[in-house]
């Protein structure tokens, strides 16, 4: 799958990396419960993100999990869509030839 194929390119070199530990695979009490009443199936999906929880120090004073999302598979498949800023000049220039003002016409 995408994911698996991602991680292996990325993660590598990285034997020891959470997602191949079982020790962080949370059973919960109520999913046999769900799956039952088809309310909660696998996901099939490549654009899945793995969760895992956290017991730092802080976490254990505080005697809560913190969950944590890696999204690395994800944010490496999608492609970062750019929204330069107009330079000053550029803008001026349209504002001094604009005779009708509206919303659009400065957020554009």
């Amino acid at each position: 799958s995408l994911q698996n194929s991602i991680i292996d390119r990325l993660c590598s070199d990285l034997p020891n990396a959470f997602w191949h530990r079982k020790r962080h695979v949370v059973s919960l009490s109520y999913e046999k419960d769900f799956s039952e009443r088809k309310l909660l199936k696998p996901s099939k999906s490549p654009w899945n993100c793995t969760p895992f929880y956290v017991n730092k120090n802080s976490e254990i004073e505080r005697r809560t999990l913190r969950l944590v999302i890696n999204y690395k598979p994800l944010n490496t498949a999608l492609q970062c869509i750019r929204h330069p800023i107009p330079k000053k000049k550029d803008f001026l220039k349209r504002l001094t030839e604009t005779k009708l003002f509206s919303k659009f016409t400065l957020k554009s």
